[in-house]
């Protein structure tokens, strides 16, 4: 039968760690939370490590001769907790005196680095912040908000040692920037796109930034990469003439579909404040018409008042009697009408000039309500949207022309054959400048100045969606942790997160690399399935 000191070895995976426990006892430990003093009931491990590994040198794990002991006190490491108890690990350390690199203190097998945590500790940790906030991990570990970072950063450290072997063996990479904070705070990330992983991260966005990453390689390793693919960034450009000379640099459709409909926006925008400034023009005529007529309506009863009422009426007095029935037959159909539900006008007009003024509000309205429908593709639209872009098709010629330019060139960037898209895309260039559209017109002279880009993406069927969905993964990972402090504990996380190492977990079952990325390929299949067959039902919306 076990002893109660095996089973507690057991649960704590003490018997890995190279020690000898000497003994084991509970104690009452102090600390505050939520600024008040708390008591709580604590394990201590008194151990020590195993001959095999005791007096070595923390650097070069050589035997060395002992020199002193560091303190009278004992240093406690933090283990896994036990049930919500916590759990130290005792022991008095000692200095060994090192040929080469002198006095030290001696290697200690249980902890993680120089930290005061266990490498099981620190796994526990690193693998909580991936899946909730960093607020949420200290309290559950009963650790200081910042301890939360240091923790990741010492299980990345561990877990992957050197972090420039990333860098060898690089063909494909996608570089791009993503904000971090408020402010207009960036982070320039290189992706890898044959491996699925994030290979470098650094402060800041620009050609300095990413020319780091650049020195970082050798002559060899920068000549043996063949495509760097993101945005239409100008730091990309010079750095990739400079550095690589046998790269091809790719801009990725997502970037350009994103110039179309920003573009295309503009038109919505431009088309929307028309309306609204027609409609504006037209409320105004109609309050000055009515203002007017106010006015009139007072100087008619000043002059008809002034005039005598004996004798027969002139012919004067005949026209301002009439004059005033009108004036005050409109000004009473105007201000006499029923309320209506909701907020109250400032102003009411007749029943014709407010029909009139409602159809066009309700124009410019409906102009600004699509802008989802014009941002979508045909095959995602639902049937709302579907019957907005109908709606523009009919009365909106410009806005709708702008549409068609978007969609031409969305079907250009999803061809195949690079010949035929070359030809295709000098056509949209053409079409875009004498469309005469504004924001059209500049679009096409940019997609000039990278049109040979946008055909090096076609040629080498090149996409930077897994860089993209990287970004949108490193910012969850912040909103999560609620911000980062330190960026160096971020960079840990992004390098743990986005790549194919798995942080061991004592006693948990986990996939391994190749497991995990057969699930997410069939998770992947299984989505596109359901989207083909969204797109087939919405399509068929259009017939």
């Amino acid at each position: 039968m076990a002893s109660s000191l095996s089973i507690l070895k057991t649960c704590l995976d003490l018997n890995s760690s190279c020690m000898h426990v000497k003994s084991v006892e509970s104690c009452i430990v102090h600390f505050q939370r939520y600024k008040e003093p708390v008591e709580k009931i604590a394990i201590k491990v008194h151990a020590r490590p195993i001959k095999r590994v005791a007096k070595r040198c923390p650097i070069c794990k050589k035997r060395c001769p002992g020199y002193d002991t560091k303190r009278d006190v004992p240093s406690m490491w933090r283990a896994p907790n036990l049930n919500g108890v916590p759990v130290f690990i005792c022991y008095t350390p000692r200095r060994i005196e090192c040929p080469e690199h002198g006095v030290k203190t001696e290697y200690i097998p249980w902890a993680d680095g120089e930290s005061r945590f266990t490498p099981a500790f620190n796994n526990e940790v690193a693998w909580m912040v991936c899946q909730m906030s960093k607020s949420a991990v200290a309290m559950f570990e009963e650790i200081n908000w910042r301890t939360v970072g240091n923790c990741i950063e010492a299980a990345h450290r561990r877990l992957e040692p050197d972090i420039t072997i990333r860098l060898r063996g690089l063909k494909r990479i996608c570089v791009d920037e993503t904000s971090y904070s408020k402010g207009h705070l960036y982070i320039t990330v290189v992706y890898d796109m044959d491996r699925n992983r994030v290979v470098w991260v650094h402060e800041g966005n620009s050609a300095e930034v990413f020319s780091l990453f650049c020195q970082e390689l050798s002559e060899q390793e920068r000549r043996e990469i063949e495509i760097v693919a993101g945005d239409g960034a100008r730091w990309i450009d010079s750095c990739v003439k400079e550095y690589f000379p046998n790269a091809i640099r790719c801009i990725d459709s997502f970037h350009v579909v994103e110039w179309a409909n920003t573009a295309l926006d503009d038109v919505r925008r431009a088309t929307s404040n028309h309306a609204k400034h027609e409609f504006e023009l037209q409320q105004e005529a109609f309050r000055k018409a009515e203002n007017e007529a106010s006015k009139a309506l007072q100087d008619a009863e000043v002059e008809l008042a002034s005039m005598p009422n004996i004798g027969r009426p002139s012919k004067r007095k005949l026209e301002l009697l009439s004059l005033i029935e009108e004036l005050r037959s409109m000004l009473d159909e105007a201000y006499q009408q029923p309320k209506k539900k909701g907020r109250p006008r400032k102003e009411r007009f007749s029943d014709e000039h407010q029909q009139f003024l409602d159809q066009l509000r309700n124009k410019y309205r409906e102009i600004k309500s699509t802008r989802y429908a014009l941002g979508h593709s045909p095959e995602n639209c639902t049937k709302n949207q579907v019957a907005k872009i109908r709606l523009i098709e009919n009365s909106y010629p410009e806005l709708y022309r702008a549409y068609q330019l978007k969609e031409g060139l969305r079907i250009i960037l999803h061809m195949t054959d690079p010949k035929q898209a070359a030809i295709e895309l000098d056509q949209w260039i053409n079409d875009a400048a004498e469309s005469a559209i504004t924001p059209m017109v500049e679009l096409s002279e940019k997609i000039t100045r990278h049109r040979s880009n946008i055909l090096n993406s076609i040629q080498c069927q090149v996409s930077s969606a897994k860089s993209e969905a990287v970004n949108s993964t490193i910012k969850v990972l912040i909103k999560l942790a609620h911000g980062f402090k330190n960026l160096s504990n971020m960079f840990a996380l992004i390098y743990l997160k986005c790549s194919d190492i798995v942080i061991p977990l004592f006693n948990r079952c986990q996939m391994t690399p190749e497991q995990a990325s057969t699930f997410r390929k069939a998770v992947n299949d299984r989505r596109r399935q359901r989207q083909e067959l969204r797109k087939a039902e919405r399509m068929s919306i259009w017939s």
